[in-house]
């Protein structure tokens, strides 16, 4: 069954148009460079203070869980918030579910999927830097099923996301662990030779001027 976006979510909290003042430490605000890949690079963030983000957050504050989404710089770009001692900066929507009709989960597998990303993309505007409004976001129309099937699809995609990073870090383990046995036997069988006992050197001349096969 289709419904509007606007009517299957309990929050949509935004912030456009509203700068906090930075500072060196304290509570990291998440903006549209921090996620990238389905996951927030909490290291990219920005600092403000705690008596600033208590004037800052004037609509909402962010839960655990909640689904962040870019809207601009680029557009579609989307993950699962997994702390709740977070700002969120412009250019960045959080969006949590209603109970019983949308999970969080499902909204996150579906903003990033085909269909996901070309709904969002079908309402994006302006010229030089393109994105959506908070106002057409609303409008998108999303294919629920009830929400018991919502989770059981949600399960097995965690599965194979939980299988996926499993294999992405033995891969890695792997390589590092090729790279270091090969620099430990490049040290071992390394030897100081001259570079010219590698390689040949041909140096290059002009033809004779007396021979016409040469300049035919």
């Amino acid at each position: 069954m289709k419904y509007k976006v606007e009517d299957t979510l309990e929050k949509i909290l935004d912030y456009r148009g509203k700068t906090p003042k930075k500072s060196n430490n304290g509570i990291p605000v998440i903006s549209a460079k921090c996620i990238k890949n389905g996951r927030i690079d909490y290291s990219s963030c920005y600092f403000i203070s705690s008596g600033e983000y208590g004037k800052f957050m004037t609509r909402g504050f962010p839960r655990k869980g909640d689904i962040i989404l870019t809207t601009e710089a680029p557009l579609g770009n989307v993950a699962k918030l997994n702390r709740e001692d977070i700002g969120v900066a412009q250019r960045v929507l959080t969006l949590r579910g209603k109970a019983g009709v949308l999970d969080n989960d499902y909204l996150l597998y579906f903003l990033k999927s085909g269909e996901g990303q070309n709904l969002l993309k079908s309402r994006e505007s302006g010229t030089t830097v393109t994105g959506i409004k908070q106002s057409e976001f609303r409008k998108l129309e999303i294919d629920l099923p009830p929400i018991s099937i919502q989770k059981r699809m949600v399960k097995i995609l965690l599965l194979l996301d939980q299988k996926i990073d499993i294999n992405t870090r033995i891969n890695k383990n792997l390589l590092d662990l090729a790279r270091r046995l090969f620099d430990q036997e490049y040290q071992k069988a390394r030897k100081v030779v001259p570079f010219t006992d590698l390689i040949q050197i041909n140096g290059g001349g002009t033809p004779k001027t007396g021979v016409k096969d040469y300049w035919g």
